[in-house]
Formats: structure tokens, sequence, C-alpha cells
């Protein structure tokens, strides 16, 4: 199998943990060779994911030189944006260079997204090497509706997209919203006959034997693990909060609230505010190693989700899934339409849209009079079995082999 995906293990973030999980089971059924990054300055790197990737993949890194310092890293995007029309130019005419000169060695091509130049060197590599080719879209790449491009680039990404989605043989999404938004994108290739909704997955080895002991048994804990952008915001919970306080202080000055992952500074004063005006702790605790934080998810008393306001999500944030593992009590604050808010819900947890705040005031309260019940729910809740890492990758494996087939045949 030739993979390529600009994000890969050791960088943090939720892509590259992904691709690690994924590489695990997936090479070992395949020989897998793996087209990515050397470093991307832009993120930390955890070498933690090394491992849980494997030693069964072979990996051959390419160069996307940025400035070490933030300030300089962002005049650096702001004159590539202004001089390319696709993500990470540098990194993509090295990788395509080098799928120049692959040999005809190769039963099968995988590419991931985002950011879409790992698409656009699995299409070179098609065109060169006429394999079965599978596209597999964790978000909307030419249509995301919280990332949008304008002007020459978007005709420039919108074109390369369409040409990948007509040219590989089989798409994946991890949403029924996000396939069925390229199907009518792109009405005309068939989008839903050559595709499968296959959701993100959990590696439950890595949680550990047992349940972790608590930080601090005198306090009721609840985490988010992710992070504060844009328009995902934490003022839905806060206010939330706040209106719980005036009925139940008694139950709020007793919550610590666990913020695991980067906070953009404009939500700052809001978090150190409700510390102040609620009675309650709050930690900003920031990024840790993605071991660290399922230990974390497995320490809380209750787990959060908090999306951007939407009508209808298309996501299927890949911590949700990671929070199943966790075996804990979840509260959505997410749009109730949606794959990530129908998941929760079949789980038997509360889901709210972040403009009810009275809806989520309530099921904290709910949670938090019910929480030894809800807590051994959780335990032993057999619906989240089918998220597992060995059931999400071996129908993907399966997938492959099928395609696999045909190319031999």
């Amino acid at each position: 199998m030739l993979m390529i995906s600009y994000y890969a293990p050791p960088m943090l973030n939720a892509e590259s943990i992904l691709v690690a999980k994924t590489l695990k089971f997936l090479s070992q059924t395949f020989d897998v060779e793996l087209l990515t990054v050397s470093r991307d300055s832009d993120f930390k790197e955890d070498p933690y994911l090394i491992e849980e990737m494997g030693e069964g993949t072979k990996v051959r890194r390419f160069r996307n030189p940025k400035p070490q310092s933030r300030v300089l890293r962002k005049i650096y995007r702001e004159v590539m944006n202004r001089f390319s029309m696709v993500d990470n130019p540098l990194w993509l005419g090295k990788a395509l260079q080098a799928v120049e000169r692959l040999p005809d060695a190769y039963d099968v091509i995988y590419s991931r997204s985002q950011p879409g130049a790992s698409h656009i060197a699995a299409l070179s590599a098609k065109k060169k090497l006429g394999i079965p080719w599978i596209a597999q879209f964790s978000d909307p790449w030419g249509h995301n509706p919280y990332h949008p491009y304008h002007g020459r680039r978007k005709a420039v990404i919108e074109r390369y997209e369409s040409e990948v989605i007509e040219l590989a043989d089989h798409l994946i999404f991890p949403t029924v919203e996000m396939r069925d938004l390229y199907a009518s994108v792109y009405p005309k290739l068939k989008v839903k006959q050559r595709s499968t909704v296959l959701p993100h997955h959990f590696d439950q080895a890595l949680y550990g034997e047992g349940q972790p002991e608590k930080q601090d048994e005198s306090k009721i804990s609840l985490a988010y693990i992710g992070d504060f952008y844009g328009l995902r915001s934490p003022e839905p919970l806060l206010k939330a909060l706040t209106e719980l306080r005036e009925r139940r202080p008694d139950l709020v000055e007793r919550l610590q609230l666990d913020v695991i992952g980067n906070v953009e500074r404009t939500f700052h004063g809001q978090l150190e505010d409700a510390e102040k005006r609620l009675g309650m702790r709050v930690n900003r605790v920031g990024q840790v190693p993605y071991r660290t934080s399922l230990v974390r998810m497995a320490q809380a008393d209750l787990l959060l989700l908090v999306d951007a306001p939407s009508d209808v999500n298309l996501f299927l944030s890949s911590k949700l899934i990671d929070y199943f593992g966790a075996r804990r009590p979840i509260l959505g604050i997410t749009s109730t339409k949606g794959t990530a808010g129908r998941l929760i819900a079949e789980c038997g947890w509360n889901v709210h849209h972040p403009d009810d705040v009275a809806g989520i005031s309530l099921a904290l309260e709910r949670y938090l009079g019910e929480l030894t019940e809800y807590q051994e729910r959780a335990r032993h809740l057999e619906l989240v079995d089918r998220y597992r890492s060995e059931t999400v990758v071996g129908e993907l494996a399966g997938l492959f082999e099928k395609l696999g087939n045909k190319k031999r045949n």
C-alpha cells in the first residue's frame, strides 16, 4: 500500500493521531509505505505516536520549511497564500517529485486529508500507477463551511477536489452529512455509490487496565479535551453553569473544570472570570501528549463535547470517539442534527445545541445528581464497542482487499 498523508506521527494533532491508530492495525495486513512531512513547526510533537503507529510501516518524509517564530510563521502563511493556490506548496512539490519516481510495486493507494495536498499527491500517483485508490476525508476540503476559500484560490482548490472525487475508486467520509454534502456538490460523480461512511475509532489498549485514580477526590471533575478557537467557544457551558449556580450553588462550588487543549487568547478572560464569579476551580491545562489526554479522560467524572453552533453538524470529532473508549458519561454541547449528536444520543447521553443554555444547565444538574448511576452505565455500555480500532480499521482493510483483488483479476 502506498499511503499519502501530510499529517502523521510524531506530529500532535487529531489527524496525526488517527493516522497512528489506523496504521497500527492496517500494517498488520499490508506492507505500507507512507509519504508524509518531516516536521511542521505549527504543531508540537508526541514521540509516543511513533510507538502507537508500530514498526511495520516504511516512512518517507519530506521537509516543509517554516519559521520557528509564531510571528514569522503568520507572515509566512500570508505570503504563501498570496503566491500559491494550494496549501503546503513546498511539501507538495517534493512529494510530487517522489511520486514521479515511484516503482510499479504497489497494489493500492490510500490518501487522507486534511490538508488537501495529500490528495493532490495521491491524484498524481493514481495517474502514474493506474492502481485502485481510496481517498478519505476527515473534514471537507474545498467546501468547509468554517474555512471557505475565495476567488482564484477557491476555483483552483475546487478543480483539484472535483478531480480527486472523480478519479478515486472509493471515497470514505466520517459522517453521512459530509458524504451528502459532496454528493450534492458533485451530483454527476455518483459519490454515494462509490463511498463508505466510516467513523473514527479508539484503541482500547491505550487506556490501561482498571480505573485511573482522580487527582482530587474532593472535586467533581468536568473535562473538555480539545481546543477553544473561532466559533468553538466555552461561552454556552459557562452560561449554563451560571444558571445552575443560581439554583444549586452547593453543586457548582464542588466542581472543577479542566480544559485540556489550546485556548485562543480571546477566551482566556471568560475562563478566568468564570472561576472568580462561580466559585469553582477552572484549570486551563493546555495541550498534552495523546496518551496523557486519554488518562485525563478516564479520570474525569463527566466528559464534555463542545462544538461550534450550527444547524446541522457535518463533522465528527475524533475526541468524541476517544471519549467512548474512556467509558465515562458524556454531555454533548453540539447540534442535535448530525452524526456527533446522534451517536451521543444513541448511547443514552444528553445532547443540547450550544444555544440551548437552559437545556445544558438542566442536563448538568441531572448528571451531577445521578453521577454514580451515570458512571456505572458508562462502564458497561457495549454499544461503543463498534468504534474500536479493530472493528473500524478491519472494515477499511476489507475495502482495500476488495479493490486489490479487482486489480489482480
